[in-house]
């Protein structure tokens, strides 16, 4: 799966918020549940534009991560989670695999 550096930012910043409603004791059927981007701005995307928002929504309902309703709120999928989950050793194995392909070129 690839996200546009946008999407990949948006959604740290829906799991952060995912993470901290958890934190407070949030059950995690609720924590997932998202409103409307003009709530999200006001909430915890804050100088996003909201047409920015819905497109990074459709991206993220393209590959998965969310379910994305009619009204552009939605619902975190386990996915995603486990995307955010990963994503540190996911990009730590990716720049490991460059370096190996950089070093097999040099003589």
């Amino acid at each position: 799966m690839q996200l546009t550096n946008d999407t990949d930012r948006m959604l740290c910043l829906i799991y952060n918020e995912f993470l901290n409603r958890r934190k407070i004791g949030i059950s995690k059927r609720e924590a997932i549940c998202f409103s409307h981007p003009s709530v999200l701005q006001t909430e915890f995307l804050q100088g996003i534009h909201e047409d920015d928002i819905v497109d990074t929504l459709t991206e993220l309902a393209n590959n998965g991560l969310i379910k994305l309703y009619y009204d552009c709120g939605f619902l975190l999928n386990d996915s995603a989670i486990v995307y955010m989950e990963n994503r540190f050793s996911n990009k730590m194995d990716s720049f490991l695999e460059t370096i190996s392909k950089i070093r097999s070129l040099l003589p």
